[in-house]
């Protein structure tokens, strides 16, 4: 009896696992184009802004899939949605490398977006269908940590070609890499699955049976409004530091390529804790908006103190604010992509919340990278973290807003 009860346990643990090494593998070639977006510009002769339209191309096309894929995803057959996802993405990281006029990159970029769109939501929503309760909480944590995982690999091998090879060899291998893990998936996926394929817990039919599914019949609207405003600034701030602080290094402090990319390794080293600071602040506070609201407001002094140390040969200091700011919104991220669908799993479908929350995100994304790279042309990069800053604190006081209403409604 023991044994049948622990069984499911031991491959909920291994399904965990698997969806993780996708997900955080997916992050090597959907950042491969933004880790060596310095060493491409000058490769092609193009500007900061014209830099910035190709991983705005990838954005815009990432975060639409998100909120379809999300509405759709479940009507699809995850196996081989997944498996042909990552081939695809393999095939389109493996061309980068072989085109000869700058233009063609945003357009094979796009379409990397259209099909790394399809995997969040898929794997969210295979998550809570077949995990018992026991599991989320660990598999929220698990799965927090795969951005930071494969934004540091990315950023790791990109340094280490910067300066041994070429960026084109960081395509290569990210493809060799998505291609082996997508064959992984298609072969563990059955012996997984199947011993989990249970039905949805009762609450969640319920919730099915009631209507209780939509935004408006779960009373839920005002809370995903304001999430998803957290979204688009969280990926807003997140991404325009992973993107550009190779430049910022490179431009501000004269660092070569190779230590501007490995000093950028520090931001998702310490994000990697990340989704250990969310679960703790929000056993602390016991709101996701409040959480938020937390995370913004330090990031939002670490900004301001960047903006003095920019002007000055602080380098270590400048990158360890850099990187703390990342763990911070890499914290921000795990709520609204990962904890907040999970934990309402009950209430709305975790694959069509995570898909809707993860393309505001991603609206956020495809701001982000073009209209930095747009000011730091125009005016400099303090100019870019200025902006930064003004977001961070439009979102303090959005957060707190929204706590000081929602405290006067239950007191009235």
């Amino acid at each position: 009896m023991n044994s049948k009860t622990n069984r499911p346990q031991a491959k909920g643990g291994l399904l965990i696992a698997l969806c993780w090494l996708v997900y955080a593998t997916s992050y090597v070639t959907k950042l491969s184009y933004n880790a060596n977006i310095s060493q491409i510009g000058d490769a092609f002769g193009v500007s900061y802004s014209e830099a910035g339209t190709v991983p705005t191309f990838f954005f815009f096309a990432y975060g639409i899939g998100q909120v379809v894929n999300g509405i759709l995803c479940k009507k699809y057959n995850i196996r081989l949605v997944i498996f042909f996802c990552l081939l695809g993405s393999a095939a389109a990281n493996f061309a980068i490398p072989f085109l000869s006029e700058f233009a063609y990159i945003k357009y094979v970029w796009l379409i990397n977006g259209i099909l790394l769109s399809f995997l969040w939501t898929s794997i969210i929503r295979l998550l809570s269908e077949t995990l018992p309760t026991t599991d989320i909480k660990r598999a929220i944590v698990i799965m927090g940590t795969t951005v930071a995982t494969g934004t540091f690999t990315v950023y790791g091998l990109s340094s280490l070609f910067a300066a041994y090879a070429s960026f084109r060899t960081v395509f290569i291998v990210a493809a060799a890499l998505c291609a082996s893990v997508a064959l992984l998936w298609l072969i563990l996926y059955k012996r997984l699955v199947t011993p989990l394929a249970e039905k949805r817990c009762e609450s969640i039919k319920e919730a099915k049976l009631n209507g209780g599914t939509g935004f408006f019949s779960s009373g839920l609207f005002p809370l995903i409004s304001v999430l998803a405003l957290f979204c688009i600034a969280n990926n807003f701030v997140k991404d325009g530091l992973t993107a550009w602080t190779p430049d910022i290094l490179k431009s501000t402090y004269g660092t070569p390529d190779w230590l501007s990319i490995f000093l950028t390794l520090l931001l998702p080293l310490l994000a990697i804790s990340g989704a250990f600071v969310a679960v703790k602040l929000q056993g602390v506070t016991k709101s996701f908006i409040g959480s938020c609201t937390v995370l913004f407001a330090i990031s939002g002094l670490l900004t301001g103190l960047v903006i003095l140390l920019l002007s000055t040969s602080l380098l270590p200091l400048t990158v360890a604010s850099f990187a703390i700011v990342s763990c911070l919104m890499a914290s921000a991220n795990d709520i609204l992509t990962s904890m907040v669908p999970l934990s309402l799993r009950d209430k709305i479908p975790s694959g069509k919340l995570a898909g809707i929350l993860n393309g505001f995100c991603y609206l956020g994304s495809t701001a982000s990278s073009y209209t930095l790279g747009v000011i730091a042309d125009a005016f400099d990069w303090r100019a870019v973290f200025i902006t930064l800053f003004f977001v961070t604190c439009l979102m303090v006081l959005t957060g707190g807003t929204y706590l000081i209403i929602r405290r006067l409604k239950k007191q009235a």
